[in-house]
């Protein structure tokens, strides 16, 4: 079977989403088909460390994670945007070109 790319990830999540809606860490699994969930777990601990992605995610308990989608989506277009540069676009870019 074949791994689908990052922006088929995205698009496809795209689809299903509605407006300000926070997910499980299986859900999301689920919208972005093909994704691991060490993958995830680690975007997820990537995101906390950034101030702009931090507020994405929220852990009510210790085995209890909430993703905020669009915030999450809003970080996988920010890592693909930055995958093989030197000099790295900062998040609120790659915000305002979505806009």
């Amino acid at each position: 079977m074949k791994k689908p790319t990052l922006a088929e990830l995205i698009e496809s999540a795209e689809k299903n989403v509605k407006p300000d809606d926070w997910y499980r860490q299986g859900l999301i699994l689920e919208m972005f088909h093909g994704m691991s969930k060490t993958t995830l777990v680690e975007y997820c601990k990537e995101m906390e460390g950034i101030d702009e992605f931090k507020d994405g995610i929220l852990r009510p308990g210790h085995s209890t994670t909430f993703i905020h989608v669009h915030t999450f989506i809003w970080f996988l277009r920010w890592k693909d945007e930055n995958k093989y540069r030197t000099k790295k676009v900062s998040p609120n870019d790659i915000l305002k070109e979505a806009s």
